[in-house]
């Protein structure tokens, strides 16, 4: 047990010392920043391609469905290969794309490649990514459905193929960012 124990410590104590080399370097942070960006992604992204692109499609549809019922709008739901809602003789889709999946992806991606913060805040940071990821998208899928049930095609259009979009993007940046701060302050306060 012992072996295994100093093993450990040697492990740990050989990580400290490499992230304070790259701590040290700005180019060593952006080169590994990205590194850690992009093998996180291509594993979390690897993960959820494992799970059946329906969970995400009906973990979405059920959640906009439940708000538009308390709108009081009457609601009925076709699942085939994707989660369908017909409202007011509208058919939506709700496709993986529309699960904001993607966009968490990212965020926690760039918040797992982040330099000089504990593992202990990534992983708060990552749950509260997710939890606030999954009610912001969740927000605008309703949005964007009370747009489709109330405007034209214009502005559907605009509305669903780049503002909302956009507005996930907007999300990642003002989410990481604040994280990053509020960790990177805590831990320079140590």
């Amino acid at each position: 047990m012992k072996n295994k124990n100093g093993f450990v410590s040697f492990i740990i104590e050989y990580l400290k010392e490499k992230e304070e080399e790259i701590k040290s370097s700005q180019k060593k942070q952006f080169t590994f920043f990205m590194l850690g960006f992009i093998l996180s992604y291509l594993i979390l992204t690897g993960i959820t391609y494992l799970i059946p692109e329906i969970f995400f499609d009906l973990l979405t549809g059920l959640g906009a469905k439940s708000l538009l019922q308390l709108q009081g709008l009457e609601v009925m739901e076709f699942i085939g290969e994707n989660y369908q809602m017909l409202i007011a003789g509208k058919t939506i889709i709700i496709s993986w794309l529309c699960s904001g999946v993607l966009e968490i992806i990212i965020l926690i991606s760039a918040m797992l490649a982040s330099f000089g913060i504990s593992w202990k805040k990534k992983f708060i940071g990552i749950i509260f990514a997710v939890l606030v990821g999954y009610v912001f998208n969740l927000l605008r899928v309703w949005t964007t459905i009370n747009i489709i049930l109330t405007q034209n095609v214009q502005t559907i259009e605009f509305a669903h193929d780049f503002l909302f979009r956009a507005v996930l993007f907007v999300y990642i940046i003002v989410f990481y960012v604040a994280w990053f701060h509020f960790s990177v302050r805590k831990e320079n306060a140590k």
